[in-house]
């Protein structure tokens, strides 16, 4: 009797076993993560960059790739869209977890002051990346040299729903042009406006972006692309009425038939995200891009400047998850 009261308690328990394995072990949920003294369900992130053409793009796609393939919980993903107002609109909104943006776009979202006058964005700065110069173009033969003799002139003032515009804007400013009467301007696209301006639709056409510029490099490949210069006493008065701005000079010799510097100026890359997007995610996303740098370092020239200094260095506030990682090995005090 004992025997078989001894063997239905272990069918019970074999069979209770069976259940508890096809049932409670959910073998398709998220598993947790270990990582530190903390579990962590996996986690999906998305960024919004800009036109695959741009380097918002390129480094994001290979930044994205190096946390997703080095994060035990970690996947980042990236989402091309129409540049940084649209990323911040996203994020702000909370469709998207992170961006891109230059540095002004992610200053004025977060003090609620420039195009964001009154309405402060629900985003906070994460890292500063690398430096983006102006580059106004035209043709060899359109006679234009400096911003000056844009005037009357067909120009792409930079893509559309994005801060591009806001610094070549400036600087038309500061030659005496109106942007809006003196000039007939265009918004378009890295790529599309500079097919514009080989198609001779257009007399020039202005981004910014990391030197170089891929796109840049494709339309300057035959050598009939020139650069507009502007005086460096123009971008001194373009630099006090905005501190995110700070003189650059491009290098000769960067694009093919371009073989004089070009004075303009530059800003810095950063990248922001929602406020609400959990800190161990945002510190997640830092450690493993700065620490796995090397991963995705030859997927564009500019990925060489970010450092852990330059990343902490933003123009805005930041997510409490990058102040974390940035005072934990010692770049923020």
């Amino acid at each position: 009797m004992m025997m078989k009261k001894l063997s239905k308690l272990v069918a019970a328990v074999l069979i209770g076993g069976m259940l508890l394995v096809g049932c409670g072990g959910n073998a398709s949920a998220p598993a947790a993560q270990e990582t530190g003294a903390t579990k962590h369900a996996a986690t999906d992130v998305t960024i919004g960059t800009g036109g695959t053409a741009g380097t918002y793009y390129v480094v994001a796609a290979a930044m994205s790739q190096a946390v997703s393939n080095h994060s035990e919980f970690l996947t980042a993903t990236v989402q091309s869209t129409k540049g940084s107002v649209e990323n911040i609109n996203l994020t702000n909104s909370g469709e998207i977890e992170m961006g891109f943006s230059n540095a002004d776009g992610v200053y004025w979202a977060t003090t609620g002051t420039g195009s964001y006058d009154g309405n402060e964005q629900n985003i906070s700065a994460v890292m500063s990346l690398y430096m983006s110069a102006g580059q106004m173009s035209t043709l060899k033969t359109s006679g234009i040299e400096t911003y000056a003799d844009l005037k009357g002139k067909k120009v792409c003032l930079g893509p559309p729903s994005t801060t591009i515009v806001e610094m070549s804007k400036a600087i038309l400013r500061e030659y005496g042009i109106d942007p809006e009467t003196d000039i007939k301007p265009y918004y378009m696209a890295f790529d599309e406006g500079l097919s514009a301006l080989t198609d001779g639709e257009i007399d020039a056409t202005f981004f910014v972006g990391g030197i170089p510029t891929s796109a840049m490099l494709n339309a300057s490949s035959q050598g009939t692309i020139a650069m507009v210069k502007a005086s460096p006493e123009v971008l001194d008065k373009v630099i006090e009425k905005n501190p995110f701005y700070a003189r650059y000079t491009i290098p000769a010799g960067t694009y093919n038939g371009i073989d004089e510097e070009v004075d303009t100026l530059k800003i810095m890359t950063e990248i922001f995200a929602n406020n609400d997007v959990d800190e161990d995610v945002i510190y997640e996303f830092v450690k493993q891009a700065l620490e796995n740098r090397e991963s995705y370092l030859e997927s564009h020239d500019v990925v060489k400047e970010i450092t852990p200094e330059t990343a902490a260095s933003t123009m805005s506030r930041l997510h409490p998850g990058a102040e974390r990682y940035y005072r934990e090995i010692g770049v923020l005090k």
